[in-house]
């Protein structure tokens, strides 16, 4: 098991191991390591969907996406984070399918629209590209730490409406259409804008653009601003670590001190197959 780190401020990659055949002391050190560095990459682990879910339920249940159409039909535990359909067909850009996967291209935090969002999420590589469609991860830790105090004593009790909603209505094409796909039903949850991790007891910031519709109790206009100038300073190069994908790279991350998008690529011709699981939250988010 070799252990390499990848950035400053996040990440680190291991090596030497195959997730499908791992012992209970090897689990014990990367659940170690994901708490300690926020993200692992696993490289050439050529695992199966099943191997994937085995290894995704030693960390706890599993979600299951509120997108009927990007569920696996065989594994419901798998979202296939994919632009081609499950015959192997690139899908139209005109499908709601297509739309709605799109908006990974913005900055977010997995289930952040659930009143107990995700402890953390496991997405393999499956067929990737390197013209574009890299992942960039920022670490929320550290970008709360910087802000200077006067800041962090303005918003450290400001709490923040997420809805699912929200995503499907980012999309120009997706909000004008009657049918805008298929999802499970999910009301609109409030979450702090400071929240302290259930494990570290680290305070970090808690954004996820594509689900974030307003402060709770603060002036619209102003708390669109403020949350743009959080998200600005968030994702700073200092804070992000950007993947380069290569076919077989498995990454785990801690969605409850990130927040991660996609570079855009030309999801028209290129094919980009990556399916992940997604770890159920066991806490709701606890202001710091």
């Amino acid at each position: 098991m070799k252990v390499k780190q990848i950035h400053k401020n996040i990440g680190v990659s291991i090596e030497g191991i195959d997730l499908s055949k791992i012992d209970e002391n090897t689990f014990k050190k990367i659940k170690d390591l994901w708490v300690q560095y926020l993200i692992i990459i696993f490289p050439k682990q050529n695992i199966s969907d099943e191997d994937h879910i085995k290894f995704g339920k030693k960390f706890g249940e599993l979600e299951v996406h509120p997108s009927l159409s990007h569920r696996s039909s065989k594994n419901p535990e798998i979202y296939r984070v994919s632009n081609v359909d499950e015959n192997g067909k690139i899908i139209p850009n005109k499908e709601t399918s297509w739309q709605y996967l799109k908006q990974s291209w913005l900055w977010h935090t997995d289930s952040s629209f659930r009143k107990i969002p995700s402890n953390g999420s496991i997405l393999h590589g499956i067929s990737t590209t390197n013209k574009g469609g890299n992942t960039l991860f920022a670490n929320m830790y550290k970008a709360y730490e910087d802000l200077d105090e006067t800041l962090k004593e303005k918003i450290q009790n400001l709490r923040v409406v997420h809805d699912h909603e929200y995503i499907i209505n980012l999309s120009k094409e997706l909000s004008r259409r009657k049918n805008k796909g298929n999802y499970d039903k999910l009301d609109p949850v409030i979450h702090p804008l400071v929240r302290r991790h259930p494990v570290t007891k680290k305070p970090s910031l808690f954004l996820s653009p594509h689900t974030m519709v307003k402060i709770v109790d603060y002036d619209y206009d102003k708390g669109r601003k403020l949350l743009e100038k959080l998200i600005e300073h968030s994702i700073q190069p200092k804070y992000v670590y950007e993947h380069i994908w290569n076919n077989d790279d498995i990454i785990m991350w801690d969605n409850r001190c990130t927040m991660h998008s996609v570079k855009p690529f030309n999801n028209n011709i290129i094919k980009r197959i990556m399916h992940r699981v997604t770890l159920v939250g066991d806490k709701e988010p606890v202001m710091a």
